[in-house]
C-alpha cells in the first residue's frame, strides 16, 4: 500500500511542518518542504489542486504515481517535465527527489506530485 500526503493549502503544509520532527525515518528534507512552500504561496494549482507528497519509495513513474494518487476512475495526464530536488543527506551523499505535474482530464485540477524513487537492480 502506497502513502501520500495531501496538501492543499498553507495551513496545512505549516502542519506538516509541525509533525514533521515526529516521523522519524520518514521525515522530509527542508528542501522539499521550502519547494512545497513555494508552490502553495505561488497559487500554480489553481482552486481544486494540491500537491501529493509520496512518503514512500516509487519503483515505476508512471504506474506508481497512479497508484499513488488513487484518482480512480478518472484519467490522469503527466506532464513531461520532471524538475529535481537534490538532497545533501548528513553523510554527504546526494539523494534526489523529483517533481512532477499532472492534470485530471475533463476538469481544471492540477496536482503536483514529490517523490523519490527506489534505485532498480
Amino acid at each position: 500500500m502506497k502513502k501520500a500526503i495531501r496538501i492543499r493549502t498553507v495551513s496545512q503544509w505549516y502542519l506538516l511542518k509541525q509533525l514533521n520532527c515526529y516521523l522519524g525515518k520518514r521525515k522530509f528534507p527542508k528542501e522539499v518542504m521550502r519547494k512545497i512552500y513555494h508552490i502553495l504561496s505561488s497559487k500554480k494549482l489553481g482552486k481544486d489542486g494540491f500537491i501529493a507528497l509520496c512518503m514512500g519509495k516509487i519503483q515505476d513513474d508512471y504506474i506508481g504515481i497512479e497508484e499513488i494518487l488513487d484518482m480512480y476512475p478518472y484519467k490522469l495526464r503527466l506532464d513531461e517535465r520532471m524538475n529535481e530536488i537534490q538532497i545533501i543527506t548528513g553523510n554527504g551523499t546526494v539523494k534526489n527527489w523529483y517533481m512532477s505535474y499532472a492534470k485530471v482530464c475533463g476538469q481544471k485540477t492540477k496536482i503536483a506530485l514529490i517523490y523519490t524513487t527506489k534505485d532498480c537492480c
